[in-house]
């Protein structure tokens, strides 16, 4: 009697990630095509450092869209943390560290408070951070009377806006934020259970995961590091607008789908996050050097986001074109043979 042969599983190759990767690598070449400063070490870092704030905002709101949620409030939270440590360093004399902490702190509990609302009123997430993104905003008028903060000290600008070794510190930051993303996602409890949480909330309640908590503290996260990014940006131009976060919103939300991020639940990529920022940032310095006007860079970036969303469907098979299947079409399970 023969033995029954054991096909060998191949490892899975991931199509999306690889479709992400070349689609990084093919904008680049075809700007460094049609403008060979595109290439340069100057220009590279110059993207680098214009992606940097996308990216980290990017990757908390990348948390949140694995659970199956949406945080709108990501940019009011921006402009709300720079309004508030710039406050506090310039009127208040608060030294660049502490201002750090109370920055952090400020966008954690506006993260907190959105999972609050969508935990314990159980509202839509949509709505729950739709309403919260005109509070912070509001809030953030009203710290300083819709007036910009100035003469930020140096020493804070020093801080998160400076180079150590040729390489700028925020790019570092954006390294090590992603890097402590990727061990949370994929090497802690934690992260499965976010992962089970956007998979099926019901299977997750009954396999013992507190959803509720799960889902607070990933908002948090998405505030903390929108804080984070506020404050970088802050930095950067060395002044706090009461408006500064607003541009970050749907471009951190893009930086995310574009990375492989489902808006459904149940899957997203730190790397690919991280490499749909760097998309658009390229997207838009190529087009500055190209002299292309300004306001074409939003249909860029509507376009990109859809034929990233598009090429995720069309490796998934397109399950809502596919032809529906017929009584007949339906595998029927195979008998088992008692012994």
């Amino acid at each position: 009697m023969s033995t029954p042969t054991v096909a060998r599983r191949r490892p899975k190759i991931n199509v999306q990630t690889l479709g992400i990767f070349g689609a990084a690598a093919l904008i680049f070449l075809i700007f460094g095509v049609l403008n060979p400063a595109f290439l340069t070490v100057g220009n590279l870092r110059d993207i680098a450092v214009a992606a940097s704030i996308n990216a980290i905002i990017g990757l908390g709101v990348t948390f949140v869209i694995i659970t199956g949620g949406i945080d709108l409030s990501v940019g009011s939270i921006v402009s709300l943390v720079g309004i508030v440590a710039a406050t506090a360093m310039v009127t208040g004399g608060v030294p660049p560290l502490l201002a750090l902490v109370i920055g952090l702190a400020v966008g954690a509990l506006c993260g907190g408070v959105n999972g609050i609302l969508i935990t314990r009123l159980k509202l839509p997430p949509f709505i729950a951070t739709l309403g919260t993104m005109s509070v912070f905003q509001g809030l953030a008028y009203v710290t300083t009377d819709g007036k910009p903060v100035y003469n930020i000290p140096q020493g804070f600008i020093l801080m998160l806006n400076s180079y150590i070794g040729g390489v700028p510190v925020m790019v570092l930051i954006v390294a090590v934020v992603g890097v402590l993303g990727w061990l949370l996602l994929r090497r802690t409890v934690f992260g499965e259970n976010v992962i089970a949480v956007g998979g099926s909330e019901e299977t997750a309640w009954l396999s013992g995961i507190r959803v509720n908590r799960v889902k607070v503290a990933v908002y948090a996260l998405s505030g903390s590091l929108a804080g984070l990014a506020g404050l970088i940006l802050v930095a950067r131009i060395n002044a706090a607008q009461t408006e500064g976060g607003s541009p970050y919103l749907l471009t951190a939300i893009a930086a995310a789908v574009i990375g492989g991020a489902n808006l459904m639940g149940g899957e997203g990529r730190i790397a690919g996050t991280l490499v749909g920022a760097l998309i658009l940032g390229a997207l838009t310095n190529g087009l500055v050097l190209l002299n292309v006007p300004s306001f074409y860079e939003q249909i860029v970036t509507g376009s990109v986001v859809v034929i990233a969303v598009a090429l995720d469907q069309s490796a998934k098979g397109w399950p809502l074109v596919r032809r529906s299947k017929t009584p007949t079409d339906v595998e029927q399970p195979t008998p088992q043979t008692v012994a």
